[in-house]
């Protein structure tokens, strides 16, 4: 099993971002969920988007790709990369305000989020998009993909490739707007550069929480 992820790393990979942007989707809109509280959708939700990513981590650890960016050595340059990769999203979320309109998918939160109550609240207004989310999605765009793309490294195909799907995953479920899709291509790029610089998972993880966690405080003052 291991020789065969490791021969066809490439197209697990590209059969897994697949998943990831539409085998919750498929599922939730189906007739299973039909009944099911607030709570337990999206609790569901997350669950399924879990097991894409524990499929993904498995994928990368017997290819052999997990152990080259497992790296939890700190060092004072990586601190420094990941505080000018928060300016960057200053900025980009500073010229992006003024040039694009909201996206979609932050109009759809907006919408549904004064129905959280609860424990649903808990899970919807931190837990998902402050921890679970961030680490879903760079085990997936950065992990998952860079690792898949490594051999076009020299030519930012990594790098470049992680930022687009990180845009498409964004879009794909509520409409494909072009600045939404630049909006978040941009995130992501910020995210892989990131993650090309300190050859860790861990670093893009921390700042998308930083990141995500800043944006859920903003929106609730």
């Amino acid at each position: 099993m291991k020789k065969i992820i490791s021969h066809r790393y490439f197209i697990i990979v590209f059969l897994l971002v697949i998943a990831d942007q539409k085998f919750s989707v498929l599922v939730l809109r189906s007739d299973l969920v039909t009944g099911l509280s607030d709570f337990a959708y999206y609790l569901s939700d997350m669950m399924l988007n879990f097991l894409v990513v524990l499929f993904a981590l498995i994928a990368m650890i017997w290819s052999g790709k997990w152990q080259k960016i497992n790296s939890r050595k700190f060092k004072g340059s990586y601190l420094f990369y990941s505080f000018l990769a928060l300016l960057a999203f200053v900025a980009w979320n500073f010229v992006t305000f003024f040039l694009f309109p909201p996206t979609r998918n932050e109009i759809s939160y907006q919408h549904a989020a004064p129905t959280f109550t609860g424990a649903t609240a808990f899970l919807m207004y931190f837990f998902y998009p402050v921890i679970a989310g961030p680490i879903f999605e760079d085990m997936i765009y950065r992990g998952l993909v860079m690792t898949a793309l490594e051999k076009g490294k020299k030519w930012g195909l990594d790098v470049l490739g992680s930022a687009v799907l990180f845009g498409v995953s964004h879009i794909s479920n509520h409409g494909w707007v072009l600045t939404d899709f630049v909006f978040y291509m941009g995130g992501g790029l910020i995210f892989a550069v990131l993650f090309r610089m300190t050859k860790s998972i861990y670093w893009p993880i921390g700042l998308h929480i930083v990141y995500n966690g800043i944006g859920q405080l903003l929106m609730l003052l």
